[in-house]
């Protein structure tokens, strides 16, 4: 029997634990000096995955920067409360989120599955138990307010931390592995 494909987060947040300001914006990740243009252990990241799932919000973000779509290489599942919610880019799909089979997505995989964002379906991941593994990258910066990184009311998660980096920009990745739940 193979073994199921992990799900990841990998994401950054501010200080106090702000993954976008409260309008959406990243501005302040791309404001952070970086003259030696580290990528925090992205492309390595990326490497390892070849299926995504991102919300709605986060979709049209994405398509707001005005780039090619940043993730060809990866099936994309975009999930939405909207029923005929319909994508613009290659290798994406829309799956309503009431009736989205992470099952079938994760057979489908041979890697594993990135969760892009946003907070509300990282939170929904989380308190399902599917979250696997979390990359956390913390900017040295305090917003004061904006998108939590966990809305909604998670439930208490146990994790093991299992990595951590620091950078010369002042930024700290941390790894944690989800302990497994008792029965």
């Amino acid at each position: 029997m193979s073994k199921s494909p992990a799900i990841k987060l990998y994401i950054a947040q501010s200080l106090d634990g702000f993954i976008a300001r409260e309008n959406g914006e990243l501005d302040w990740l791309m404001n952070l000096p970086n003259p030696n243009q580290l990528d925090y252990g992205y492309g390595e990241f990326l490497e390892g995955i070849d299926t995504i799932l991102m919300g709605r919000q986060t979709y049209e973000e994405i398509l707001g920067f005005g780039v090619d779509w940043p993730y060809s290489d990866s099936e994309t599942y975009v999930l939405s409360r909207q029923r005929d919610y319909q994508t613009k880019t290659a290798k994406t799909q829309a799956v309503e989120l009431t009736s989205f089979s992470l099952e079938k997505i994760k057979a489908q995989s041979k890697k594993s599955i990135w969760i892009v964002g946003g907070g509300q379906i990282i939170t929904e991941l989380l308190n399902w138990d599917e979250i696997d593994e979390i990359i956390l990258t913390i900017i040295p910066i305090i917003l004061g307010n904006g998108i939590p990184l966990f809305p909604n009311s998670p439930k208490e998660t146990s994790l093991d931390l299992i990595k951590t980096q620091s950078f010369e920009t002042g930024a700290v990745s941390l790894t944690y592995r989800r302990k497994p739940t008792k029965p």
